[in-house]
C-alpha cells in the first residue's frame, strides 16, 4: 500500500517555535517547568499554540514502516511516521512507544536510519546542505526519540552505539538556521536517554564524552539546544558516578563548566527576556553541583556576581521558582544574606 497522500500529512516545513519544542524539550520527563516559561513566554507575545491533525489510523504504522525499504517512498514515509510519533505522544502514548518498539525491530530500519544519517554527513561534507535534507534528518532523527523512549529498546539502542552517530551532528555548524533546531532534535535524544538515570546509560554518556559535548551546545547552539544541553548535565549530576566524574580534578569539565554558566548568567543579567528557563537551570545545576565537596567549594568561590547583586529582581518577581531556587542555592553555600530577595 502506497502511503500517506498529500491531503493526510502535515508540511512540517513551516513548523514554528513551539512546534521545535514540541518534538524536542517536551519529550523530557522534567520538561514541564520549561513549558511553563515557554508558556508565559508565548503570552507575552500573543502566539497561539499550533495544533497537526493526526494521521488517521495507527494500524497503518507496520505498512508504513516497511515503505521504509523503498527508496522512492523513503522520504515521505519519514515525514509520515515523524508527524504520526509528534500527534500521538501525549494524546496516545501506548501506540507512540509500540511504534519504537516496531521500528527497532523490524527487519533492516535500523540499518536504514544510520544510511539516513551517513547519507546527511556526506552533504556536510560536501557543501550541499539544504532545507530539505536537514528537515528530513529531522524526521529521520524523532524514531530514534520513540526508540529510545520505549523502555524495553532504550539499553538496546544504546549498546548498538547508534547514538553515537549523533555527535557530528550536534557538533557540525551550519548557516541554515533550520539546522539548530535539528541540533536540537538530536540532543533530546540524548536527553531522552539520561533522563532515566540508569547507571549504564550515564555511563555510556560519560565515556561518550555528552559533558564535553553538552558544554559547545550551551556555548554555540540557540536557546532550545542550550535548555536541552542544561537537561542531560542535570541528569548526569543526578547520578553519583555522574557528579564524581564532572567533579573529578583529573579533567577540566566543571571548570570550563561554571566559566560557561557565568557567561550565559552576564548575558541572561542584560537581555533578562532571553531565557528565564536557561537560568533556572543554570542555577540548579549549581545547586545539583553543591552536593559534591569540590563542586560545592568552586560554586562558592566562583558563583556569579549578577545572582548576588539584585540585577535580576524583576525577573524573580515574576518567576517565584527561579526566586526560590536561588534562595536555595544562597542558604546552601551560606550567602543569603547577600540575596536581594523579595518576599511577595
Amino acid at each position: 500500500m502506497e502511503i500517506a497522500k498529500s491531503d493526510e500529512i502535515q508540511d512540517i516545513h513551516e513548523l514554528q517555535e513551539d512546534q521545535w519544542e514540541e518534538r524536542t524539550l517536551n519529550l523530557l520527563a522534567d520538561s514541564k517547568i520549561d513549558q511553563e516559561f515557554s508558556a508565559a513566554k508565548s503570552q507575552k507575545r500573543g502566539r497561539r499554540k499550533h495544533s497537526l491533525k493526526w494521521m488517521r489510523t495507527p494500524m497503518a504504522i507496520p505498512e508504513v514502516i516497511l515503505e521504509l525499504q523503498e527508496e522512492k517512498l523513503r522520504e515521505t514515509a519519514l515525514r509520515c511516521l515523524s508527524t504520526f510519533l509528534i500527534e500521538r505522544r501525549e494524546e496516545d502514548p501506548e501506540n507512540y512507544y509500540r511504534t519504537g518498539f516496531l521500528l527497532y525491530h523490524s527487519c533492516g530500519t535500523m540499518a536504514i536510519l544510520v544510511q539516513e544519517m551517513v547519507a546527511f554527513f556526506q552533504k556536510m561534507t560536501d557543501g550541499s546542505l539544504n532545507i530539505r535534507s536537514s528537515k528530513r534528518l529531522a524526521n529521520v532523527i524523532t524514531l530514534l526519540q520513540s526508540i529510545a523512549a520505549n523502555h524495553e529498546t532504550r539499553w538496546k539502542l544504546v549498546k548498538s552505539r547508534v547514538p553515537n552517530f549523533l555527535v557530528p551532528l550536534i557538533l557540525f555548524q551550519s548557516p541554515l538556521e533550520v539546522f539548530h533546531n535539528v541540533r536540537a532534535v538530536a540532543l533530546s535524544v540524548i536527553g531522552i536517554l539520561c533522563q532515566t538515570r540508569d547507571r549504564k546509560v550515564i555511563k555510556w554518556a560519560i565515556e561518550s564524552n555528552m559533558v564535553g559535548i553538552c558544554q559547545i551546545s550551551i556555548k554555540n547552539g540557540n536557546e532550545l539546544s542550550k535548555v536541552i544541553g542544561m537537561h542531560i548535565l542535570e541528569a548526569i549530576l543526578q547520578d553519583w558516578s555522574g557528579i564524581c566524574y564532572i567533579c573529578s580534578p583529573r579533567n577540566n569539565h566543571l571548570l570550563g563548566l561554571m566559566e560557561t554558566w557565568d557567561n550565559l548568567v552576564a548575558l541572561l543579567a542584560v537581555y533578562q527576556d532571553f531565557s528565564p528557563r536557561l537560568l533556572f537551570h543554570i542555577i540548579r545545576c549549581y545547586v545539583l553541583l553543591c552536593n559534591h565537596m569540590r563542586g560545592f567549594n568552586i560554586v562558592m568561590a566562583k558563583l556569579p556576581k549578577p545572582l548576588l547583586d539584585g540585577s535580576f529582581q524583576d525577573m524573580l518577581e515574576e518567576f517565584p521558582v527561579i526566586r526560590s531556587l536561588l534562595h536555595h542555592l544562597l542558604l546552601t553555600i551560606g550567602n543569603a544574606e547577600n540575596c536581594f530577595l523579595t518576599t511577595p
